[in-house]
């Protein structure tokens, strides 16, 4: 079976898409979910997967938010912290 091979934003080589993560980040960059890259071939069907509703994702749309695919190293220092509760976004929202 062929696989997917995406090149993602700062790196120089193509990636399989198997290797990589999908993730739903708000306004801030703040990630609310994270899911492996070979359950979507698309932004939009990651978005789909993320959140059901259209009405849902066209208001996240609106307010900003983002489907971002991530490298297994982005996800480790961009998304991990927000899922482990150790993220600068939230504790800015805090203060």
């Amino acid at each position: 079976m062929p696989e997917l091979m995406v090149q993602i934003e700062g790196q120089s080589a193509p990636v399989r898409l198997a290797e990589c993560f999908w993730v739903l980040t708000d306004t801030d960059g703040c990630a609310y979910g994270s899911m492996v890259g070979h359950c979507a071939a698309t932004e939009e069907a990651a978005h789909r997967d993320f959140t059901p509703r259209q009405r849902d994702r066209d208001r996240q749309v609106r307010q900003g938010w983002r489907v971002r695919l991530l490298s297994r190293e982005q996800w480790r220092s961009d998304a991990a912290p927000c899922f482990n509760g150790a993220c600068q976004h939230r504790k800015a929202a805090v203060a």
